[in-house]
């Protein structure tokens, strides 16, 4: 049987899979797929040996029967030829089965696979930021991490609103995406000097805030927290004192104690406000004011039991702003993928794909025609 030979995107220095691996990733994908050997043998037309024979990598696979695997199986091409970009994953379990999230991997490795594309075919440059910081070895020092991350992005020590656009600032691209309940909450994963983090746009729109604050942190801390995470990890000190990072990130000490003091009122209504301006969760927020001294435990555990209602937000004249609402994408990734459908370099449903359909059909820009000067060098003669 020949080799494979696929016309593939696979970026330069890309570490290509040997038969051996190729075997192991069509398995991974098929159990994930929850199919069987004979599953995955009827869908592509083989016998079920053949299946268990191109698992364990004895067998040759032609580039035709890799393309009816990738189809049967919801897989691009790519992702069974060529490793991924190595993810740095931030609380990545599926709560409910209490193992990694399938669709936040997935999603992570295709907006990481389409981010090279557009790099590679010149359409598109992320942003990039000199900002990196030493790890804190503590709670303190992260607290002082997040101080300095602000003071880059929002020197008035304000609410980081449009948590989104700050991030590019930063240099980390954020697609919220619709995961699902089995979605985990977020990643991140490194493309050269930029960021990527995929959040799960189904999760309570403050955890979705304090999930990209989260991989600003590991963003900003790249080279000490580039090994993937594990289930066991989740509750680990290096954990936590991202989360301490990505806390003060989003409620600094001194503007938010300001804030409490300058507001009237009884203390659930004045946190409510809060809540509002910061646009954090109800927890989050409470759990921070405790952490400052703003409330007495009492206090703090009173608020946990009474989160806002609509009517609490209709009678204060208030209303939740929500960011990170899926599909979304990043303005300037977005900008680059509408230039280059603009320039012919991508055809409407790829440009839709890309976009993750945040836009239809119709929603596409009308394209110029070309004048017929663009065609003269078509007809010129040869030299």
């Amino acid at each position: 049987m020949p080799a494979i030979v696929l016309k593939s995107h696979i970026m330069p220095g890309a570490q290509q899979f040997d038969q051996q691996q190729l075997g192991q990733r069509v398995a991974d994908a098929r159990i994930e797929a929850e199919l069987t050997q004979a599953d995955l043998a009827a869908a592509i037309d083989l016998d079920r040996t053949a299946v268990a024979k191109i698992e364990a990598g004895s067998r040759r696979v032609s580039a035709v029967e890799l393309g009816r695997i990738a189809a049967a199986l919801g897989r691009p091409l790519d992702w069974f030829l060529v490793e991924g970009p190595q993810a740095v994953v931030s609380r990545r379990t599926d709560a409910a089965a209490g193992q990694r999230s399938v669709p936040l991997d997935r999603a992570v490795e295709k907006v990481a696979s389409d981010v090279e594309y557009l790099v590679e075919q010149g359409i598109f440059s992320p942003p990039a930021t000199d900002l990196r910081l030493e790890p804190p070895r503590d709670l303190p020092e992260a607290e002082r991490a997040a101080e300095r991350v602000r003071a880059a992005v929002r020197p008035d020590g304000g609410p980081l609103l449009e948590l989104g656009e700050v991030a590019e600032q930063l240099g980390v691209l954020c697609f919220a995406l619709p995961l699902g309940d089995r979605g985990g909450d977020g990643a991140y994963v490194s493309i050269g000097d930029a960021g990527v983090a995929v959040i799960n746009g189904n999760t309570e729109a403050g955890r979705r805030r304090f999930t990209l604050a989260h991989e600003i942190g590991h963003h900003v801390f790249a080279d000490e927290y580039s090994t993937d995470l594990s289930v066991a990890d989740v509750g680990s000190e290096t954990k936590r004192r991202i989360n301490g990072f990505a806390v003060y990130l989003l409620l600094p000490r001194g503007s938010l104690t300001e804030r409490w003091r300058m507001l009237s009122g009884e203390p659930r209504e004045k946190a409510i406000r809060l809540g509002v301006e910061y646009r954090v969760s109800w927890s989050a927020l409470c759990s921070q004011l405790r952490n400052l001294g703003l409330l007495s435990e009492a206090e703090h555990q009173v608020l946990l039991a009474r989160p806002p209602t609509r009517a609490d937000y209709i009678e204060l004249g208030m209303g939740f702003v929500e960011e990170l609402y899926p599909p979304s994408v990043p303005r300037s990734y977005a900008r680059a993928v509408l230039g280059g459908y603009r320039a012919g370099k991508l055809g409407a449903n790829r440009t839709i794909d890309l976009l993750w359909g945040s836009i239809t059909k119709e929603d596409l820009p009308e394209l110029a025609a070309l004048p017929i000067e663009a065609y003269q060098r078509e007809f010129d003669p040869l030299p």
